[in-house]
This record gives C-alpha cells, sequence and structure tokens, in this order.
C-alpha cells in the first residue's frame, strides 16, 4: 500500500497524478528533433574512413619476417656442452642473459642473427661454439579486433588468419549493430601505419573477391552502422539533458476505497 506524500487518501475511483508532467519534456524533445538530426548528418557524413590501401595492395603485401621481441621464449641449444643450454623469457627490456656472457639484446633481430651474435659472444669461452637456437614461443604473434564485435581483444595467429576469421574468433562474430560492409584493417609496420577497408557483408554473402592474411599487430575494427551511431548521440546529449518525468497513479482499494495501491512510472 502506497500513501500519497500529503498524507492524505484519494476520493474513491479518482485518479491522481503528481510529478513532472509528460507534456514538456515530450515537447522538449520534438523542438530538439531538427537540431539532433543536423548533427547526426555532420556526425556521420563530414567524416568518412579514408584507407590509404586496397584489397588487392594488401594482398600483395610479402609477410613481415620474424623478428625477437619481449616476451619470446627462446632456447639455446650447445652441440658440445649441454650444461650451458637456457631456455629463456625475453626480458621487457628485450635482453635475456646467458652463462659466461651475460647480458645479449635480443629485440629485433632474426634468429639467425642471434645466433651468430651468440657463437661470436661464445668464441673466448669454448674451443669451438657450436650451438642453435629455437623459438618456442612468438609473444607479439597477435592481431587486435575491436568495435561492434562480442568480445574485443587480441586474436593468437598460430598460423594463417584471415579478416572474417579474426571476427569470428572473438567470442563468434559481430553484433547486430555492426557495419561489415566497411571493416577497417590497420596495419602497423616500420614505423607508420595505414589501412584498408573490407566489405565482410559481402564475403559472408559468397561473393567472390580478394582476401588477405592478418599479420602480426594488425588491428580489425569493425565500426557501428549509422543508426547506431545516432542513438549513441541522442542518448548522451539528448536522454540525459532532459528531464525525466514522474507518474504515480493511486487506486482505491478495499471497502468503500479504504486503502489505496500505487504506480510509478518513472523510467518505464
Amino acid at each position: 500500500m502506497t500513501v500519497p506524500p500529503s498524507g492524505r487518501l484519494p476520493w474513491p475511483g479518482r485518479r491522481r497524478r503528481t510529478g513532472l508532467m509528460t507534456s514538456r519534456p515530450f515537447s522538449l524533445v520534438l523542438a530538439l528533433v531538427p537540431l539532433v538530426m543536423g548533427v547526426i548528418s555532420l556526425k556521420t557524413g563530414c567524416h568518412p574512413l579514408q584507407p590509404a590501401k586496397t584489397v588487392a595492395e594488401m594482398a600483395q603485401e610479402p609477410p613481415a619476417p620474424l623478428t625477437l621481441g619481449a616476451g619470446d621464449v627462446i632456447d639455446v641449444k650447445h652441440f658440445y656442452v649441454p650444461e650451458l643450454d637456457e631456455s629463456q623469457i625475453v626480458r621487457p627490456d628485450g635482453c635475456m642473459t646467458l652463462a659466461l656472457i651475460g647480458d645479449i639484446q635480443v629485440t629485433g633481430k632474426t634468429p639467425g642473427q642471434l645466433q651468430e651474435d651468440l657463437v661470436r659472444r661464445y668464441g673466448p669461452h669454448l674451443k669451438e661454439p657450436r650451438l642453435t637456437v629455437l623459438v618456442r614461443r612468438v609473444y607479439d604473434s597477435r592481431a587486435w579486433v575491436t568495435g561492434e564485435v562480442k568480445r574485443p581483444g587480441p586474436v593468437q595467429m598460430p598460423g594463417r588468419l584471415t579478416v572474417l576469421e579474426a571476427i569470428a574468433e572473438v567470442g563468434g562474430g559481430a553484433r547486430p549493430t555492426a557495419d561489415l560492409r566497411k571493416v577497417l584493417v590497420v596495419r602497423q609496420k616500420d614505423g607508420r601505419h595505414y589501412g584498408c577497408l573490407i566489405n565482410v557483408e559481402d564475403i559472408l554473402a559468397g561473393k567472390a573477391g580478394e582476401q588477405f592474411v592478418l599479420q602480426p599487430r594488425d588491428v580489425v575494427y569493425v565500426p557501428p552502422t549509422k543508426i547506431t551511431r545516432a542513438n549513441d548521440w541522442m542518448d548522451q546529449f539528448v536522454n540525459k539533458m532532459v528531464p525525466q518525468s514522474r507518474t504515480l497513479f493511486y487506486y482505491p482499494i478495499g471497502p468503500g476505497g479504504a486503502g489505496t495501491v500505487g504506480v510509478d512510472t518513472t523510467n518505464r
């Protein structure tokens, strides 16, 4: 049972409405509609995605050579001195520490280059330094998927991975609010970054077209649809600015209307 703020019960059969009337906020929303539509059209129309490369150009790019970096797991195996064998994780500073030679820089080198450096460093300590470098795990072999997907985040790349496979990997694919016609792939390479647009919707429709394999550190961005961006703008700049209305309805119950039941429609 709800008692009105005045402490008095309403007359039997009478409906009482308290709080802000719904007509004023509704009128305010109507007055803002032309402004909102104008801003949304500017927001969605003046900043189109401008990729630097086409799908064909991205497909022609050779894969980057494997270079070692922080977080990689590396084994150093000596042919004649197995007691010097090591298995280490490259430190955040890009170095690893080995017996007899101390710290050695690893980041940016290929496994072959690291092997040559180790042979040279072990030369003064071993009569015939023969060793091999094995890469057990590459930490930076990941692409990143973000935007309108169910579970954005990194995707491991143990082998070849296409854009569609990466999107499907993150929790089952894209959300209903995703615009699959304009999926952006940003590549970070040689201190530069550039992008390419892919129409994943055509791929899912079975249409023929070129595709390319992702490379480590690629970022796949699935943008929202225009209506989703408009809804977000409305919620942020309109819905949160308009005061919420509150309507309370009281209904008499019991013999002779001795009691009341209240219904609060706030946020409904």
